[in-house]
């Protein structure tokens, strides 16, 4: 774990000590008492930085129309992500007040579904012509560690038969709405949504699917998709699409742990059989969902 205290003493001076959060499996975090208010100080490796930058825009942006987002603090010249001579990138994120979600309760799923619903609809809305210009980096049959499953590429190949055609409702994603990704504050009854540095423009169908994922899938998520269904942006029909898109994201969930692996990357402090895991579990969610991959 890297000392950030160098980086925010220069960038905004800040001199309180930090506290370690810990980090997701692609970061580090702090907490950071300053000014009178709390703030999360996140790191990113070198390659991480660009999506840091990206997701620190969306943030701000969606904060600027309501939504609880973990607003970055700029700097003193004004960036919202520093630079470290390592390349490494360092933000100072507002501290979103409240528990992180879990996602068993229906109330809960309404709570993310209404978020993750809100967001969609606040930013710019469209059609595109076909999804085949999405995700090509991270459904790259060549990807670090990919060649060595037989099975996985196999996967890429079908899941882009399936999805390319498709014109489909677009808007800027959060791409990895994990139920933690949700604070819900107790007292005042608001639901944030937090984690942007993968944000990207893309199909509403990725993050729905995404979200049924890491909620165990469909029959474990009707509560959510249910209240989506109501209150997203969806066109009528989308919708049944949806296993195809839950498909694209197993798939992509294999890509992002096959290249761990390749790379032996245990950013976020895991250890290789957590990496193992991560695809193991894709492979088998991918069977349940109709795709061979013996």
């Amino acid at each position: 774990m890297i000392d950030p205290s160098a980086l925010l003493v220069e960038h905004w001076g800040v001199t309180t000590p930090v506290r370690p959060l810990g980090g997701g499996m692609n970061s580090e975090t702090w907490l950071v008492e300053h000014a009178g208010s709390t703030w999360v100080a996140k790191h990113v490796p070198e390659g991480g930085v660009a999506g840091l930058v990206a997701g620190s825009e969306v943030a701000t942006t969606l904060a600027d129309a309501g939504f609880a987002t973990g607003r970055p603090l700029p700097a003193r010249d004004g960036r919202l992500v520093v630079v470290a001579p390592d390349g490494s990138g360092l933000a100072l994120l507002e501290h979103v007040a409240g528990r992180e979600l879990e996602g068993e309760s229906d109330d809960e799923q309404v709570w993310i579904a209404t978020v993750l619903a809100g967001v969609h609809a606040a930013t710019d809305l469209g059609p595109e012509p076909a999804t085949a210009t999405f995700a090509a980096d991270w459904l790259a049959p060549g990807a670090p560690g990919v060649t060595e499953h037989g099975w996985l590429v196999a996967a890429i190949s079908g899941v882009r038969a399936e999805t390319d055609p498709l014109a489909l409702t677009w808007a800027t994603l959060h791409a990895d709405p994990a139920p933690e990704a949700f604070v819900h504050d107790d007292a005042t009854g608001t639901t944030g949504l937090i984690d942007w540095a993968g944000s990207t423009r893309g199909p509403v169908l990725y993050d729905v699917a995404s979200a049924v994922m890491y909620l165990g899938g469909a029959e474990h998520a009707t509560a959510f998709l249910d209240a989506y269904d109501a209150r997203g942006p969806l066109a009528h029909g989308e919708l049944r699409h949806l296993d195809a898109f839950r498909r694209m994201r197993e798939v992509v969930q294999g890509v992002y742990f096959a290249g761990r692996l390749a790379a032996d990357d245990l950013t976020g402090g895991i250890e290789r059989a957590d990496n193992e895991k991560g695809l193991s579990d894709a492979r088998r969610r991918l069977a349940e969902l109709g795709v061979r991959t013996d």
